[in-house]
């Protein structure tokens, strides 16, 4: 070995040991293997530009995967759930009256809040199922007369107290009791009910009744609150409108208006409910009287869901915040024909005229936005006693005009405007001779005179090229009464408008849903009435065209008689066998289609527009308006994360 190497080796060794050295002073003072927070912040000082980069670059990329790893773990492992809590507001058209189950059936809004507070022994479950609610299970004897109904142990009234066979027994007793005037008493009539047990109650009919389990859906009531209250006195009682049930909901407060109507209504949940509690806190119920007032307050956030929205207004509502819920119920709109307010109308072939000039296709076309469908009767498809076969009746004017002319010789405007001036000078030249005919002038004269002028021309529509006249120069002229809703108002404008070109003289007169009951309905105030009827999961026809059914508040709007069609619908009733039932009604049909006691005109599909932030709705096919509740206790607007 030269001597220049071994020196360099020397030379090495001492500094790789004076390096050991520094390296040992260094770990001295250091009691960590990895650097404090603190002297990171002196890295920089130490790289260049470059290596920073690829650093930082790191750290991002790190950090996301961890990130992403800790998300894609929640996803799996973690789901937002309904929570309790929030509350629902709903914009209805009409005011609450009777908030009593003997009563709803003649109030859409009463059998909403009917449906909320009270339960009944069977109840309709989505997609129209009828399933024992209060009811735990029943038997039908062998001669299908009798049901006997045994009762769950377990429910409450929303007071706390047991609903039991006293309940039910004096629930159907009153529904009985002709004092108490429940529009349900026909329903019921000869049928015995009687209390087998705390728990178990029969009922008992004189024949077998097809339906009858459809009809235990009324809510029952608690016979503790009403069993003082006189029969003849209940529709007074307070209990009317705070009312105590056994249903999901309970009432918490009304707020009335200036001048005494209901405003808003608001419902809590049923601590005492025996089915699952509801998540929300609140269901409150604004009452407004059209449509138009109540979609400014869905738009204004005020409410959360209108429902049944007429299809003409569904265009002020298309909004990314909103949901459309479409839903079909067993109804149809159809024109009835009150022949004893209008003597004209008993005439069958006047009847068959004003069909055949109405174009079904254009309501459902123009009203509808084509949302429904025409209808011939009024069993409606996939309906007991539905024939597809039955043809519409083409739209046809002139032969509806041709029909016409064999009673009505048509006239021109100006003929029809000199016969209604005489006609009215005429009535008004009585009434003035018959109260003070010796203080009449020649201006009192001329001022009657000129307000019968401008009242005939008022009531003339430029479009109608043509008018109708008897042999005794009596004029052609009808009125449709209906509700006042931008479908119904629609449709009854444009079948006057149909049958004012056929010579008719038709005018539209519009009542508010508020008073179509009372000044409209009770009493058949109506020449022809534009109306829809809800013929229920069952679709038993007899409430609606049974000659029992004519008066008040018997639902047959056209006040339809025939003996050979009520045998038809008695034994229908007592019929269980399903294909003898639609043979029945398909004869009960050709009498309707021949007598032409009404026009109908259109099944209807409807839309319910509700805020996005409500969750958990199951809506679809329908019995009734109010079944839209059924799942109310399923709906939510608060969430929380839980562990799967």
């Amino acid at each position: 070995m030269r001597w220049q190497t071994f020196f360099s080796r020397k030379k090495n060794t001492g500094e790789r040991a004076l390096k050991e050295l520094d390296h040992t002073l260094v770990k001295s003072t250091q009691k960590y293997f990895f650097p404090r927070w603190s002297q990171f912040k002196y890295v920089g000082n130490f790289l260049t530009v470059v290596e920073k980069r690829v650093m930082l670059g790191g750290l991002i990329t790190f950090f996301a995967g961890v990130a992403l790893l800790i998300g894609v773990f929640f996803s799996h492992h973690i789901t937002r759930v309904p929570t309790s809590g929030g509350e629902y507001d709903e914009a209805l058209i009409g005011e609450p009256k009777y908030i009593n189950p003997l009563f709803s059936s003649a109030n859409d809004v009463d059998s909403d809040l009917v449906s909320l507070v009270y339960a009944g022994l069977f109840h309709y479950t989505a997609g129209q199922g009828l399933e024992p609610y209060v009811a735990q299970s029943y038997t039908l004897s062998a001669d299908q007369k009798t049901y006997i109904v045994h009762l769950r142990p377990d429910v409450n009234f929303s007071d706390g107290q047991p609903l039991t066979a006293d309940d039910v027994v004096f629930t159907f007793a009153l529904i009985q009791n002709p004092s108490v005037g429940s529009p349900l008493m026909p329903t019921f009539q000869g049928v015995k009910v009687a209390k087998l047990g705390d728990y178990d109650v029969s009922f008992t009919l004189k024949q077998p009744f097809a339906p009858f389990l459809n009809s235990l859906t009324v809510g029952i009531l608690p016979e503790h609150v009403w069993g003082n209250v006189a029969p003849a006195s209940i529709e007074l009682a307070t209990s009317n409108l705070q009312p105590i049930g056994a249903g999901p909901w309970q009432f918490n407060k009304l707020v009335k208006n200036d001048a005494g109507h209901i405003d808003s209504y608001t419902l809590i949940k049923n601590q005492n409910f025996f089915g699952p509690k509801a998540y929300l806190d609140t269901l409150t119920f604004r009452f407004f009287d059209a449509y138009d007032a109540a979609i400014e307050a869905l738009r204004s956030h005020t409410v959360n869901t209108v429902s049944f929205v007429p299809t003409p207004l569904l265009t002020k509502l298309q909004s990314k915040n909103l949901t459309d819920y479409s839903v079909h119920l067993p109804e149809y709109t159809a024109l009835f024909f009150n022949q004893t307010e209008n003597p004209v109308l008993k005439d069958v072939t006047l009847r068959s005229a004003l069909a055949e000039s109405i174009d079904k296709n254009e309501i459902v076309a123009s009203v509808l936005n084509y949302n429904g469908d025409a209808i011939v009767t009024p069993f409606l498809a996939d309906s007991i006693g539905y024939n597809p076969g039955l043809k519409p009746i083409p739209p046809d004017s002139d032969s509806a005009s041709t029909l016409l002319d064999k009673t009505w010789t048509q006239i021109q405007p100006e003929d029809y405007f000199n016969l209604e001036i005489a006609a009215l000078k005429q009535a008004a030249a009585s009434t003035t001779s018959s109260t003070v005919s010796s203080t009449v002038t020649d201006d009192t004269l001329t001022n009657a005179t000129q307000d019968i002028t401008t009242t005939v021309k008022n009531s003339m529509d430029e479009s109608q090229s043509f008018y109708r006249r008897d042999k005794n120069n009596n004029i052609l002229a009808l009125t449709i009464t209906t509700v006042d809703t931008p479908e119904y108002t629609a449709a009854a404008q444009l079948i006057a408008s149909m049958w004012e070109k056929i010579g008719v003289k038709t005018t539209v007169n519009v009542v508010s849903s508020r008073d179509i009951v009372r000044e409209v309905l009770q009493n058949r105030n109506y020449e022809i009435l534009l109306y829809g009827e809800i013929m229920g999961p069952d679709n038993d026809p007899y409430p609606f065209w049974h000659s029992s059914q004519s008066a008040y508040p018997g639902l047959n709007l056209a006040e339809f008689s025939d003996p050979t069609a009520d045998q038809l619908l008695e034994q229908a009733r007592t019929t269980l066998d399903i294909g003898q039932r639609a043979d029945l009604y398909q004869k009960f049909q050709n009498i309707l289609i021949k007598e032409l006691p009404a026009i109908f005109l259109y099944t209807p599909n409807y839309t319910i527009v509700m805020t996005n932030n409500v969750k958990g709705v199951t809506l679809g096919e329908l019995s009734s308006p109010s079944d839209r509740f059924d799942n109310s206790n399923a709906w939510y607007v608060k969430t929380k994360l839980q562990w799967k």
